[in-house]
């Protein structure tokens, strides 16, 4: 089981207010600052995927929120409550992990895990792709960025045991 947090049906409609009323843009530019500073390797890995699926701005705008839902509760200005930082060392890892199982097998399985450890924040991450027009490319890049943030979490939280 996932050691993040684990997203309600409330939350992902409090944040979905957020982005309405404040504008994505603001909510986005505050995620891209913060992760800029704080977890430079997901800020990369969300950037290229969102580069993969095309319309840059608006899947980093799903990505934000998609980090957002997992900080809920926060100020709406200043800085959001760090996520755990992906090293490169867990960046590497999912690599290998990809080339052993093919990019399909990794993707079903951290969707699987996904779907078990944080359902609501699926159902964000799956409403959000049904609008793209690269559903498998938006789908894999949220499941690649889930993974990360548990990899890493569990590897933290591992070290601290």
């Amino acid at each position: 089981m996932s050691m993040l947090p684990r997203v309600t049906e409330q939350t992902r409609e409090l944040i979905a207010r957020e982005f309405d009323s404040r504008g994505p843009d603001i909510c986005t530019a505050e995620v891209v600052a913060h992760l800029k500073r704080h977890n430079p390797e997901l800020l990369d890995m969300a950037t290229r995927c969102a580069a993969d699926v095309g319309d840059s701005r608006k899947v980093m705008s799903g990505f934000a929120m998609f980090f957002r839902l997992l900080v809920p509760g926060l100020p709406t200005s200043g800085d959001l409550s760090p996520l755990p930082a992906v090293s490169e060392e867990t960046r590497a890892r999912l690599v290998r992990e990809i080339d052993t199982q093919g990019t399909e097998a990794f993707t079903m399985e951290a969707i699987s895990e996904f779907e078990r450890s944080n359902p609501e924040l699926l159902q964000m991450a799956h409403n959000f792709a049904t609008r793209s027009h690269q559903y498998l490319l938006a789908m894999q890049g949220f499941a690649l960025i889930y993974k990360a943030l548990v990899l890493q979490s569990t590897d933290q939280r591992s070290r601290l045991h």
